[in-house]
């Protein structure tokens, strides 16, 4: 069977601890394993079709076929099924597609203040930096600065991927707006039982349901313990393991890894506040200024002023 429900995005968002909390739900099932990146590909005569770059390790980890994507979801007994999948948000053609496959879908997008969600990507993505950090990310940044749309390749995209007015109106073109509930970052984890409730309410679900939120999954990388080096290490191949894994297996073992890397959050040094350049800071202010004002009159979200962190 197909989901009824996309956890659309943004990276960084905290659509980790919004896919294993909602699971939680006796009415909900999510897919077996996380960000199936499914609608990711168009379809074609020879087969499914990225349309995401030639980033070898986000194709191995994705499902493409149509068969084996539907057997991440059960057959019966739950109200709604979902797939978060958080680069359903960036990339252009992937509304179209689900609006193809599942055109009563309900859609739910969480959006972080921009350079704080941009921060935190280069912050997971480059976790080995240390205190090359804040340069590496400056540089990093002003290259990407000039740079429009292009297919999703990691380690190039930490400000486009913040770029929300534009990605939002692409799904309010194929989907009704009450179909599409956005959510704040800094609500999701400050209230996190008041955005369930709004969650369960779009999906129809029982809304008085009461979620353990103890665990925040997914935190950025830094650990200085041998368990976080190790984990780090071995990330590059957790994609290549997850697609030759039984989807069962593979979800439970990503469960089991996400809860672990939930448990060391407190000894992350990545969570002290980072302070960037000044000058980068208004650059980067007046670059997402038309997507803050757009999420403000058309989402009636905006954001506190905090320092960026991951």
């Amino acid at each position: 069977m197909l989901p009824t429900f996309f956890v659309l995005g943004a990276a960084r968002c905290g659509t980790t601890s919004l896919h294993y909390w909602l699971d939680q739900h006796p009415q909900i099932a999510m897919s077996t394993i996380k960000e199936p990146n499914h609608f990711l590909f168009r379809p074609s005569p020879s087969g499914p079709q990225p349309c995401i770059g030639d980033d070898k390790r986000l194709l191995a980890k994705s499902v493409p076929e149509r068969t084996a994507y539907e057997r991440l979801f059960p057959s019966a007994g739950t109200t709604a099924r979902g797939d978060a999948s958080p680069l359903y948000l960036y990339t252009r053609e992937t509304p179209e597609l689900i609006a193809a496959a599942v055109p009563d879908a309900r859609l739910i997008a969480v959006v972080r203040e921009p350079v704080d969600r941009a921060w935190s990507h280069f912050a997971y993505v480059n976790g080995e930096l240390g205190e090359d950090a804040v340069g590496a990310f400056t540089t990093a940044a002003r290259r990407e600065l000039p740079l429009g749309y292009e297919p999703y390749r990691t380690g190039t995209h930490f400000l486009r991927l913040s770029r929300y007015a534009e990605q939002l109106r692409r799904y309010r073109e194929v989907f009704a707006p009450e179909r599409l509930l956005v959510l704040s970052y800094d609500d999701l984890v400050g209230d996190p039982a008041t955005a369930l409730r709004q969650v369960c309410e779009l999906l129809g679900a029982d809304a008085s349901h009461a979620f353990d939120t103890s665990i925040r999954y997914n935190p950025s990388s830094g650990s200085t313990s041998w368990l976080g080096r190790v984990d780090g290490a071995l990330r590059p191949a957790y994609p290549y393991l997850k697609r030759a894994l039984p989807s069962r297996v593979a979800g439970s073992l990503a469960a089991r890894r996400a809860r672990l890397r939930a448990g060391r959050r407190a000894e992350r040094r990545g969570d002290a506040a980072v302070s960037l350049p000044a000058d980068l800071c208004t650059e980067l202010a007046e670059h997402f200024a038309t997507d803050v004002a757009w999420l403000a009159r058309e989402a009636g979200i905006t954001f506190g002023g905090s320092a960026p962190a991951p």
